[in-house]
């Protein structure tokens, strides 16, 4: 057990469907784990697009699914409508190790799946490097990233992007949560995508936002670390990877130099 993490109030802020192992490890290193979802992951409007994409699922090179979250929703759809086996000659490309670890429980392994989770990362594999005429069915959800789509269509693919869900602000209720910031019960904040940060940054209003000044953040990757330094807050701790381990990581880092520096 890590002495460093003992009795530490920790913001958990992914989604609550996302966060049950994050909590469960903190708990087991003697943490407090604070759950406060700055995202919820809703099922899509219509399912015509999911739907459509499936029905054609054969007519694609590549199947590409931007987050666990994109997998879950493509794949239990997928199932729910009794559709056979997952094309074995279908190329499957997930975004990191954490997409990967979840097409695993569909029983699906990944062709692709770069060891540092990002966009960035997997444009940069080579098999995506010459790509024309490939057809891509992008699996996503609403207001993501434009940038896998955008770069393969510019080397000549053909890409679908398929939506899968939807993202929505929680209404949750922030006094809590500022209450026990103000009695010195909150020791760091995780963020875990900069649409969560926005979102958390938000929720949490100006006194929250005054608090986020003084209290560490440790980011799941660079690109969620831009998103906190972006509101003039100080540089967050950058997990070494974008997965929960990277998180405990850098918690035990920024915890043991904590500890140094007292």
């Amino acid at each position: 057990m890590s002495a460093s993490l003992q009795k530490k109030g920790i913001v958990v802020t992914r989604p609550k469907e996302q966060s049950a192992e994050l909590i469960a490890e903190l708990q087991r290193l003697g943490a407090r784990p604070i759950a406060f979802p700055a995202l919820q992951i809703d099922a899509p409007d219509t399912w015509h697009s999911l739907d459509d994409a499936l029905d054609r699922i054969n007519e694609f090179d590549w199947a590409v699914f931007t987050s666990r979250n994109a997998v879950h929703f493509a794949l239990s759809r997928w199932q729910s409508r009794g559709q056979q086996d997952w094309p074995k000659k279908l190329r499957v490309a997930a975004v990191g190790r954490e997409s990967a670890k979840a097409l695993a429980e569909f029983a699906i392994e990944a062709t692709l799946a770069p060891k540092r989770a990002g966009s960035e990362s997997l444009l940069d594999s080579p098999e995506w490097q010459e790509v024309a005429g490939q057809q891509f069915a992008l699996f996503a959800g609403d207001q993501g990233r434009e940038l896998i789509e955008q770069t393969l269509s510019q080397r000549g693919a053909a890409v679908e992007k398929v939506f899968c869900y939807r993202r929505v602000v929680p209404g949750a209720n922030p006094t809590p949560l500022l209450h026990a910031w103000a009695r010195g019960e909150l020791d760091a904040v995780t963020v875990t995508s900069p649409e969560i940060f926005h979102n958390f940054y938000q929720m949490v209003g100006g006194l929250g936002q005054r608090w986020l000044k003084k209290t560490p953040i440790i980011a799941i990757s660079p690109l969620t670390a831009e998103a906190v330094t972006s509101k003039g807050l100080p540089a967050p701790w950058i997990a070494p990877e974008a997965s929960n381990a990277g998180l405990i990581t850098a918690l035990e880092e920024w915890a043991q130099e904590q500890e140094k520096t007292a």
